[in-house]
């Protein structure tokens, strides 16, 4: 019989830190070990059930849930603007966040009974108006939000700052309003986040005692929760207080279970050493009936944009702490590519034209359409421009399938539901990735990705698309495939790619613009690169990025950039 042995993978884990782990399981797990093997059972449910004792039970849920559900409503816009937003007094306001979680209980009661209390001033013209808290369940809620608070604050915090504002920022370039971006994509895709900060908080006030019983007191059926009710009984009835702390265990850890069963609850994954099956699949394109183009591919959704007046693109910005100082013409209804060396500014100007960062000076005319013109005052949101930014990464919304994704921007310029999804259909088909609508992003290869968020770009009919090196990350095969179908589906579009590929600037171009230290060093049509570049040497052989330009060109084996020089 032939036995089968689990595999294993590599692991970078070292062997030795199982042994601090394992310690520290062990001082987690002992004590509660060595408090079961205390209680006698035959007492057990006769303490459990106890009026009392339900009473406590059940008035620390219902507080702890109360505090959790305000603890998640305050505490979640506070941690996403302190992590996304910068203000005056941001350190005061982080220490303030971080101040209950090194307070002593006893303390951050005391802090509560001298600002609440019915002698303080805020506390004394509560109770003349008939709403004081001392002593009342409401005070108990006020002591378990108080320290519970910051473990959402921070928990918010960890999951933006690992996760960043890149779809947000995507999903603006579609078009979505700031509510359409945080209710449809922020929100859904912060959920782990949320949940693991209301796990914790109120996993932190069921298990608060010293604010509560320094602020609300202990008062039978009022203010009296389990904790208190544990403390109460320990000296005369040591068993009963096994008993009730294994109760309180016990439903801490139902919860938390359930929580973390949810189906938007953190996932705990093992690593995994392949990509899904789904995602391994081969990107090929096979070109068939659904996959012809004829011409532009317009979307269905809008009417043809009109042929502007002024067939140019007109760039100028200065923004002297990044060395930007652009002034750049370029030609409506085709591609321009840019190149320059890394760090010549190139992708800083693609960030200007969305509205991710801001000019010093400057404007952006796209024909006759002004996008922004600092001089004017004029200086509209991302969401507002008409300009649909694709970069490496597709940022394909996770928790969206294929085809949601491509039609969420239709939906947030105010196409139906159904409408939208069958123009994104008709769209993903047109593409040659038909087939990926009911996949999820990360069931997707490269490639197919790619074509994904080309579609959603497209549907939306920008007025100015711009690609930042889409189809470098991709294998070569996958690659020259897609610029194929590029090449198509920008064939009467405006459009600016930036590249390190001579292949990408010979084959979808007509423009050649060179980017160095922040400003335009060479421009030039596609062909005439190497005339432009000998005239232009015969009047000044100093030209910025000249040596850079001369390689870029030698790149061109079928000689189609440089053509005109040779």
């Amino acid at each position: 019989m032939t036995k089968t042995r689990r595999r294993r993978g590599h692991s970078t884990v070292p062997p030795w830190l199982w042994i601090p782990a394992g310690l520290g399981i062990t001082f987690l797990l002992v004590p509660i070990i060595g408090m079961i093997t205390r209680i006698e059972p035959g007492h057990l449910g006769e303490i459990i059930l106890a009026p009392e004792s339900q009473l406590a039970m059940g008035l620390s849920l219902l507080t702890s849930v109360i505090a959790a559900l305000v603890s998640v409503s305050i505490g979640f816009p506070l941690g996403y603007l302190h992590a996304t937003r910068t203000f005056r007094g941001q350190r005061v306001v982080r220490t303030l966040i971080l101040l209950p979680l090194v307070l002593p209980p006893v303390v951050s009661g005391l802090a509560l009974l001298y600002t609440w209390g019915r002698t303080a001033f805020l506390g004394s013209l509560l109770t003349d108006m008939g709403l004081g808290l001392a002593y009342t369940t409401a005070a108990v809620v006020f002591a378990q939000i108080f320290v519970s608070l910051p473990f959402m604050v921070m928990s918010v915090e960890t999951a933006v700052a690992a996760r960043g504002q890149d779809f947000e920022l995507a999903a603006a370039e579609l078009g979505a309003t700031p509510n359409r971006v945080f209710f449809h994509i922020t929100l859904p895709l912060l959920r782990q986040g949320i949940m693991t900060g209301a796990i914790l908080c109120f996993a932190r006030a069921l298990g608060e005692f010293g604010a509560t019983l320094t602020f609300a007191g202990s008062l039978a059926g009022v203010t009296r929760t389990m904790p208190l009710q544990i403390y109460l009984v320990r000296e005369s009835d040591p068993q009963s207080a096994i008993a009730l702390s294994l109760l309180l265990i016990v439903v801490a850890l139902v919860i938390i279970v359930l929580a973390y069963r949810s189906p938007h609850a953190p996932k705990l994954r093992a690593p995994r050493s392949a990509a899904a099956p789904e995602a391994v699949e081969a990107s090929t394109f096979r070109p068939g009936p659904s996959s012809t183009f004829s011409g532009a591919l317009a979307p269905e959704s809008h009417t043809e944009r009109p042929r502007p007046e002024t067939p140019e693109v007109r760039l100028s910005a200065r923004l002297p702490e990044r060395g930007i100082n652009v002034d750049l013409t370029m030609p409506t209804g085709s591609t321009t590519a840019i190149i320059g060396r890394n760090g010549a500014g190139k992708s800083s100007l693609f960030q200007l034209m969305i509205g991710a960062i801001s000019a010093e000076s400057g404007s952006l005319h796209v024909g006759d359409e002004t996008v922004f013109d600092l001089d004017a005052n004029r200086w509209p949101p991302v969401h507002a421009r008409g300009i649909v930014h694709l970069a490496q990464n597709p940022h394909l919304f996770p928790h969206l399938n294929v085809i949601d994704n491509v039609a969420f921007g239709l939906r947030a310029h105010g196409q139906r539901t159904a409408d939208a999804r069958r123009i994104a259909g008709r769209m993903l088909s047109s593409l040659g990735v038909g087939h990926c609508a009911d996949r999820r992003p990360d069931a997707v290869s490269g490639g197919q990705a790619a074509r994904i968020a080309l579609a959603r770009a497209l549907v939306t009919d920008p007025k100015l698309l711009l690609l930042d090196e889409p189809l470098s990350a991709l294998d070569v095969d996958v690659r020259v495939e897609t610029r194929l179908v590029l090449g198509q589906v920008l064939s009467g579009r405006s459009a600016v790619i930036i590249t390190h590929d001579v292949d990408d600037v010979t084959a979808l171009a007509s423009t050649l613009v060179l980017i160095d230290s922040g400003s335009v060093a060479f421009s030039a049509p596609v062909g005439e690169v190497g005339a432009s570049l000998s005239a232009t040497s015969r009047q000044s052989s100093n030209i910025p990025g000249r040596d850079f330009l001369h390689s870029f060109c030698e790149g061109d084996t079928e000689g189609i950039l440089c053509s005109r020089s040779r």
